[in-house]
């Protein structure tokens, strides 16, 4: 028996649509993609000066922020520095103390990537320590799994123009005891102390944080709404900055010498076809 037009037709459409998948192939695969930075650290001295004699030689001596700097490899230098670092002279009784604070700034180059416009799927900047600094636990701010860190903020397009001068290889920048840290639009989210796996309350983009290892924590945040909105206005850059768990002023002599000193490694990860 002939098979009816309806069955025919039906058995046609069929075939068209297989031969139509078919010739389509699979789905393409999502496309992982860092994006470029240039990094700059930030950082000012200030202090209680003990008057009561001249406290020379300083021991330990003061530190060489500067040398310090000069003194690391190309590669570190690329991972700014946020946190503190409290000097105390203990020659002959004095109560000098010294406090340098540091702010770690990462700008995010999105030229290369104008051809993403609206192939953007999601976009997380994935913020945490390279290296635990060697004061944790001396200092209520200073802590394991996240260091020094105060805050992550964000610049927006209103305070670009606080963005200070950076570049690819890491930069050093010392401002006068009198002058503001750069300011950004808002906070993103406060380092939790203590710190715990999981989602961070009340930040103003979605985040969470988990261990990497090595008593490093991880801090994942969706900027999928950031990047897309700077990709489609053509905004050349996103920059984003690590605040100091501590920034002063000191209210009396520090007891001991605590260095909080952390370099932090920021990653923006397109995910996108």
């Amino acid at each position: 028996m002939r098979p009816s037009p309806r069955v025919m037709l039906a058995v046609g459409i069929s075939i068209v649509a297989v031969t139509s998948a078919a010739c389509r192939g699979p789905a393409p695969t999502p496309i992982t993609t860092l994006v470029g930075s240039s990094t700059a650290t930030v950082y000012k001295t200030s202090g209680i000066i003990d008057v009561t004699n001249t406290c020379t030689p300083a021991v330990p001596a003061a530190p060489d922020v500067p040398g310090t700097w000069n003194a690391q490899s190309p590669t570190n230098k690329r991972f700014p520095i946020a946190g503190f670092e409290i000097w105390r002279n203990t020659t002959d009784g004095c109560t000098t103390t010294r406090l340098d604070v540091f702010r770690g700034i990462v700008t995010f180059n999105l030229a290369p990537h104008a051809n993403l416009r609206g192939l953007v799927t999601q976009a997380d900047l994935i913020v945490s320590p390279r290296a635990l600094p060697a004061g944790m636990g001396a200092h209520p701010a200073c802590i394991t799994f996240t260091g020094g860190a105060g805050t992550l903020d964000r610049f927006g397009p209103a305070t670009v123009g606080n963005v200070p001068p950076m570049n690819a290889a890491g930069t050093l920048i010392q401002l006068a005891p009198s002058a503001a840290f750069p300011a950004g639009t808002n906070t993103v989210f406060t380092f939790p102390r203590p710190w715990a796996a999981g989602v961070i309350a009340g930040a103003s983009n979605p985040t969470t944080t988990s261990a990497a290892g090595g008593n490093i924590a991880a801090f994942t945040v969706d900027v999928t709404g950031s990047v897309n909105a700077a990709i489609n206005s053509n905004t050349p850059g996103l920059s984003w900055m690590v605040t100091s768990g501590f920034e002063g002023p000191l209210a009396a002599p520090s007891p001991t010498s605590v260095d909080c000193k952390t370099p932090y490694d920021l990653r923006l990860r397109l995910t996108h076809f």
